[in-house]
């Protein structure tokens, strides 16, 4: 049997098929004028369009969005709601050229299909010695990053609030570590979960607990009739970053934009119009932007960092949104933590006997949860410090890396657009994302400090 065209492994579950290349022995801007790869995919467990669709709306919308309220109060109305639609026109515009990208690179290299660190090594080797050598960094720097991301702080974030709401209705006195233990034994079942066909049940319920949340924060927010006096409509100089701040990593979920591509069984339906992107963010800006607003309106600026402080504590309804809220998070797990162990797996298959696969993925994924687990018991305030990573590290992956793989994947033959409009808005979006990255450095050691003082 003839090997395949391109001899790095695949993402698991995708399978390579024997492609003959072209005898032409010309450019490689000409080898793939008529290969497409999404034709060359061999898929087990391919994932439908509806499955994807509520994998990507569950991994923008989680329990960020019940501090919308005061990111308006930051932001004012009309820009906030403005600027809503503009960072999820964002999040979507990265996506786009990701995945864009990747797919005429694929179909220049005669590849199915690449990963989110693979499509950065292969747009940097168009470009000089230099710019192939940074793509190879930035490949393992990627592969890194996501392999390392950790789903701890969701196992804390569960844990605890269990023990606030239980401890308080119960009258126990157990601590965090006891239900920390207790959560990891349905996350030990839903982390051997390695397809995402079968994860979409668990987002798509994750998805319902949300929406419950916000449905029942509008039962205490329309009690009263809504008034806009001394609502403010636009921000201060000191309060427009930490509105771009909340909303913006509410709304981001680049690690899982090439996974959730990746194993689509039409995989065109991801990008395009409407397309599963665009569809998603335009119905997470709309109620973002509603939510947020109703919040702010309702209780101006006395609307607390998490809109469920300003509700009676004593309430059977809080209790509830905060039970609904751990476990919609307990069921967000799977989804986080494919990402990770898939990166890891990949790393791990070619040292595994074929016979063995089965049992070394399980081992894998128990390894790497035992890992979270200790460090969830083991390291107080560990959200805060991985907070501060992540406003270092988001902006970078989420912003400047599609930057960078637009604009070097361009370079050699200049496809900017009349007067180089793409290289002047990659250079805005870089801009942007360099502020990102500053404001959340700050807020983060501003928190860290606050913790230890």
């Amino acid at each position: 049997m003839e090997k395949p065209y391109d001899h790095e492994r695949p993402p698991e579950g995708v399978e390579l098929l024997t492609v003959k290349p072209s005898d032409d022995p010309g450019s490689r801007e000409n080898t793939g004028h008529c290969y497409d790869p999404h034709l060359h995919r061999n898929l087990a467990n391919p994932t439908s369009t509806v499955g994807t669709f509520v994998h990507v709306m569950k991994s923008a919308l989680g329990i960020g969005i019940l501090s919308v309220p005061g990111a308006f109060k930051d932001g004012g109305l009309v820009f906030g709601v403005a600027g809503t639609f503009f960072l999820a026109m964002l999040c979507s515009h990265s996506a786009h050229i990701l995945v864009s990208t990747s797919y005429r690179i694929c179909k220049k290299e005669r590849i199915p299909v690449l990963g989110f660190g693979e499509t950065v090594e292969k747009a940097c080797s168009y470009g000089p010695s230099s710019i192939q050598t940074l793509g190879k960094v930035l490949r393992n720097a990627i592969d890194w990053y996501l392999m390392l991301t950790t789903v701890v702080v969701f196992i804390v974030f569960v844990g605890t609030t269990l023990r606030e709401v239980i401890n308080y209705r119960t009258g126990l006195d157990w601590g965090d570590r006891t239900y920390i233990l207790l959560v990891g034994v349905p996350i030990l079942f839903i982390t051997q979960i390695r397809e995402l066909k079968y994860l979409v049940p668990f987002s798509a319920i994750a998805g319902f607990l949300i929406l419950a949340n916000i449905v029942i924060s509008l039962v205490f927010v329309f009690q009263e009739p809504l008034s806009l006096e001394g609502r403010r409509l636009f921000p201060t100089t000191t309060t427009v970053a930490p509105y771009m701040g909340v909303v913006y990593f509410a709304l981001d979920a680049t690690c899982l934009i090439f996974p959730l591509e990746n194993q689509m069984r039409n995989p065109r339906h991801y990008l395009g119009c409407p397309g599963i992107v665009n569809l998603n963010y335009v119905c997470l800006a709309v109620l973002y932007s509603f939510f947020g607003a109703v919040g702010y309106i309702r209780y101006g600026e006395t609307v607390k960092s998490s809109i469920i402080l300003n509700f009676p504590p004593d309430s059977v309804l809080v209790s509830s949104i905060q039970v609904l809220s751990a476990v919609a998070v307990l069921f967000s797990i799977g989804l986080i933590f494919y990402v990770p162990t898939e990166i890891a797996w990949k790393k791990l298959r070619p040292r595994v006997p074929k016979e063995w696969t089965g049992w070394a993925q399980s081992g894998l994924r128990l390894g790497m949860l035992v890992l979270n687990m200790v460090a969830a018991c083991g390291i107080p305030h560990l959200g805060t410090f991985m907070g501060l990573l992540g406003s270092v590290l988001n902006p970078i992956l989420a912003l400047w890396i599609p930057i960078v793989v637009d604009t070097v994947y361009r370079w050699p033959n200049r496809r900017f657009g009349r007067f180089h409009w793409r290289l002047v808005k990659n250079g805005a979006c870089a801009c942007f994302g360099l502020f990102l990255l500053i404001t959340g450095t700050i807020s983060s050691v501003q928190n860290i400090v606050a913790l230890y003082q």
